[in-house]
């Protein structure tokens, strides 16, 4: 009987952990179609905002992540 107490016990953390996960995995992949959207539409804006090439790469820092195909790019400004 201990044994079956355990294994239901186990048996509800890994069935938590792993609805945990899918809501993760959910939200990243909605994060991602965004980004893919936001990146879209700032090649079409690009030539809108008549920025230099040279200028915009240092107004700009990229920082890989941990994750695949995700580049986090901020924004410099001086005050």
């Amino acid at each position: 009987m201990n044994e079956n107490v355990h294994k239901d016990v186990y048996r509800f953390a890994y069935d938590e952990a792993s609805s945990e996960l899918r809501k993760i995995l959910k939200a990243f992949e909605q994060l991602c179609a965004q980004k893919n959207r936001v990146e879209k539409l700032m090649e079409v804006l690009k030539p809108e905002m008549a920025l230099p090439a040279e200028v915009e790469d240092e107004r700009h820092v990229k920082r890989t992540t941990h994750l695949p195909y995700c580049t986090v790019v901020t924004r410099l400004t001086v005050l």
